[in-house]
């Protein structure tokens, strides 16, 4: 008989923690080697290494708790969807980068708590743990909900995370998603446009899950995405809000989990309001 266990919060962060890690030594592995590319949709990529580091995590995860379910990035009807935990993973974020060798991308894990309504629908999750690992940079981010964050360097080192202190657009290092639409590039165009004389400087690195935990970390200050999944902030909305952060959609508002192309806003918290009053006065 397969006993069912309970995990604690502790526990639930060591498997996603230890299942990132797992992933992301995997895609350093196949760092130098050929690898196959496909699409799966416009301007939408998968490698061979996404499946197979999505099938490390869930592995890992099934032996320690085999009652729970699961919300990938690749689709997988084998898995199961139902359980008291729901773990969003993001095997590699930051696909096309990874697909041409450049080295900003990261593997998200998260263990989230389903909500449902009174027909037993889900219409939310919340995040109980994520980890995010870098593994060019050997960085594993992680955090316990109400309990703070912390980044683990390639030293063993562990490093309390905690937003800049910015508090004016002057200063402020600004990351952003281009997106893949021609409409949302245009968007895109126009709230850089307007944000362009203000900020210090602009970024754009390719992984929203790394965009997020950056904020986390202070190393940007403002990150927004008009076509955000579930899988791409679980780990790394949950980790910049304990790090001090904010997360919202564009009207200051929760995340939609279900939107089609879900719009997030991340900040240190000290600018987003600013930040969202300029994204919503230059909406096309």
């Amino acid at each position: 008989m397969v006993q069912i266990l309970r995990p604690s919060l502790p526990q639930l962060l060591k498997v996603a923690r230890d299942t990132a890690v797992s992933a992301g030594q995997l895609a350093r592995e196949k760092w130098h080697t050929p690898r196959d590319v496909q699409s799966k949709g416009f301007r939408d990529l998968v490698t061979d290494v996404d499946v197979a580091a999505q099938k490390v995590i869930v592995a890992e995860i099934l032996q320690a708790f085999p009652d729970h379910g699961f919300l990938p990035e690749e689709e997988d009807d084998s898995l199961p969807q139902a359980g008291p935990i729901i773990w969003i993973i993001d095997p590699i974020d930051g696909t096309t980068n990874y697909s041409r060798q450049q080295p900003n991308f990261a593997i998200s894990v998260a263990a989230t708590r389903p909500i449902f309504d009174t027909q037993q629908n889900i219409t939310a999750y919340e995040p109980l743990v994520g980890a995010v690992y870098d593994p060019m940079r050997h960085e594993l981010y992680s955090a316990i909900k109400g309990e703070g964050a912390r980044l683990e360097d390639g030293s063993g080192h562990r490093h309390t995370l905690q937003v800049s202190n910015v508090d004016n657009l002057q200063d402020a290092v600004l990351c952003l998603s281009l997106g893949s639409s021609e409409k949302r590039r245009q968007q895109a165009h126009k709230w850089l446009y307007a944000f362009n004389q203000d900020v210090f400087t602009v970024r754009s690195i390719g992984s929203a899950t790394l965009s997020l935990v950056w904020v986390a970390a202070g190393r940007f200050d403002i990150y927004f995405n008009q076509n955000i999944k579930a899988w791409d902030m679980a780990a790394g909305a949950l980790i910049l809000q304990e790090a001090g952060g904010a997360f919202s959609n564009l009207d200051g508002g929760e995340f939609d989990w279900f939107a089609p192309h879900a719009e997030c806003v991340a900040t240190n918290g000290r600018i987003h309001n600013t930040t969202l009053q300029i994204l919503n006065d230059n909406k096309i």
